[in-house]
């Protein structure tokens, strides 16, 4: 496991149909790589959170084609993707009484890794107490 301090991409826009595909579009014409994103819908808004390979890049098209992206702090974790590890951080955060605000992350049954994304009331804290973890030197 390693975890570390990262940067997502926030985009808030009115929902409607192929909102995703625009900004996928977008981006991949820009040659940036999307390593990770979650969307949601409220009303008739939507939130997009995405974790690319080039933030620049992403934050300048976004803004070029009429939308408003910032960047918020997040940790990824690069986890083993194997039985009982989401338990492992949320017991190790849980234990340091940090919140996890948000998390998304996905795997595929062939890969061995799989990368997490989340943000918690103390990122700071939370991100060399899983590291510590990792090691075999925290106590989860």
């Amino acid at each position: 496991m390693l975890a570390r301090q990262g940067k997502e991409v926030v985009v808030t826009a009115k929902n409607r149909a192929g909102i995703l595909f625009e900004l996928s579009k977008l981006l991949s014409e820009k040659g940036v790589g999307i390593l990770a994103v979650v969307g949601a819908v409220t009303m008739n808004e939507c939130l997009i959170r995405l974790v690319t390979d080039d933030n620049l890049r992403t934050v300048d098209a976004l803004t070029e084609n009429g939308f408003d992206p910032h960047e918020e702090d997040v940790i990824l974790l690069e986890v083993a993707h194997k039985p009982g590890m989401l338990k492992r951080m949320t017991e190790v955060l849980a234990k340091e009484d940090i919140d996890n605000l948000y998390l998304y992350g996905s795997a595929l049954d062939a890969h061995e890794k799989c990368l997490v994304v989340l943000h918690t009331t103390n990122d700071e804290h939370a991100i060399p107490k899983l590291n510590q973890m990792a090691a075999g030197t925290g106590t989860a």
